[in-house]
């Protein structure tokens, strides 16, 4: 199928918290986007969509009519609403439409249309369906939708109004869009700009597009690639930096002298200290990827201000795209492994019970003293378990103190375990 032209409906998806499906399904999480990516593929198919690009957990396609982009976004939530996932995981993919007439470059497309359809997928939650004015408009006659008001998108320079499509198999009620506040943005605008700071991968996505039309034609094909390619590192980075925010390299650390001290006595704890050396040397690999792409931009702005020659540039494109999978894969890799009690946990008006992304979050110590964690749904259960837990510290540490004011020897409990050893308990 040939790739449509002039004016055209994009459709970007992709999966709401794939980094924590990722970390609870480990090597299955392979099989469930393989499952997902189909279900996508034959929605977008048989609406007679063109596949642009399919990454990790996005998909990117485009559409001749706004009326067949639609379509397929509510044939593809209710295909996936629908489809039985493993461990009873509910998939939530988030899609976002945008009309316009980009440029089209050896099958490529480029343009702020592009970023702007991209955006408002973003802003949204998983199953939910968001539309521009512009694709709005195309369809306004023929489907039901919701006013979600004007929104300042990352990036662009007018804000866009966005529309929730309703319908049957869709869910109605959504938290607020996840798009930049307002005041927030306006702080942006007045702060000082004293500050300097290096240029960012998408910056130089759109300096390399604006060159396209400045160049001489045999540097004009390479400058198109070099921009995709640089969309899509920015892409990849965006992703590592904040799944990089989120992870807990103390916690880490201290976890691993805990169960060091542990594992002369228990096989458990030293399994747990290799299982642990592989989630930091994940990291450190997912670092050394992210650091691969500091200077890079900058090297790219420093040949786009020169008169490059085109090996340059198709130098730079082999190089960047390199790096970009290597990042991809380390994300994957790491995000397989860490687990729960891995990441920052968000404190709660419950003491000990923490948030972790939708989830709610025990901390405890098992048998022998290891940090453990366990996830609950709702906070109820949540509260629940860490009263359990209250419960056998206190009656733990009793027993305990008992222990040392008869001055005999530590009493065993049925499992072998010193009693007077510090209360931890395992469910």
């Amino acid at each position: 199928m040939q790739a449509p032209s002039g004016t055209v409906t994009f459709l970007f998806t992709d999966i709401e918290g794939s980094t924590r499906l990722a970390q609870q399904l480990g090597e299955g999480y392979a099989a469930l986007l393989n499952d997902e990516r189909q279900l996508l593929r034959a929605a977008v198919g048989e609406a007679g969509g063109y596949e642009v690009d399919c990454r990790a957990d996005e998909l990117f396609a485009v559409f001749a009519r706004a009326r067949d982009g639609v379509a397929a976004a509510v044939a593809a939530q209710r295909s996936l609403d629908a489809h039985s996932w493993p461990e009873d995981v509910r998939l939530r993919v988030r899609a976002g439409l945008h009309t316009g007439e980009p440029a089209l470059e050896d099958g490529i497309y480029l343009g702020v249309d592009v970023t702007r359809a991209a955006r408002i997928c973003s802003a949204g939650h998983g199953g939910q369906i968001l539309l521009s004015q512009t694709t709005r408009d195309l369809v306004a006659a023929e489907a039901d939708l919701k006013d979600l008001g004007s929104h300042s998108l990352a990036g662009l320079p007018r804000s866009e109004r966005i529309f929730q499509l309703l319908g049957p198999g869709l869910a109605p009620n959504f938290p607020p869009l996840r798009v930049e506040r307002r005041g927030s943005a306006l702080l942006k605008r007045i702060a000082p700009r004293w500050r300097r700071r290096a240029p960012t991968l998408e910056e130089e996505a759109w300096q390399a597009r604006v060159l396209v039309s400045k160049v001489a034609l045999p540097l004009q094909k390479p400058l198109v690639e070099l921009g995709a390619v640089l969309f899509s590192a920015n892409r990849a980075v965006v992703k590592a930096d904040n799944f990089l925010k989120r992870v807990d390299r103390k916690r880490i650390a201290r976890r691993v002298q805990v169960n060091r001290g542990a594992a002369a006595f228990s096989q458990r704890a030293d399994e747990e200290v290799v299982h642990l050396q592989r989630q930091v040397a994940s990291l450190d690999r997912l670092l050394d990827s992210r650091q691969a792409f500091t200077g890079l931009a900058a090297e790219v702005r420093d040949k786009l201000d020169e008169a490059v020659a085109e090996r340059e540039v198709a130098s730079l494109s082999e190089r960047v795209a390199a790096a970009t999978a290597r990042l991809d894969g380390a994300l994957v890799r790491a995000a397989s492994l860490l687990d729960p009690y891995s990441f920052k946990l968000q404190r709660t008006r419950h003491r000990g019970v923490y948030r972790l992304g939708q989830k709610y979050v025990v901390p405890f110590a098992d048998t022998v003293g290891i940090d453990r964690v366990r996830e609950f749904a709702t906070l109820a259960e949540a509260c629940g378990f860490r009263e359990v837990v209250r419960r056998a510290e206190a009656r733990g540490n009793l027993e305990q103190k008992n222990v040392i004011g008869a001055g005999t020897d530590k009493p065993q409990d049925g499992v072998g375990r010193d009693i007077g050893t510090g209360g931890g308990w395992a469910p």
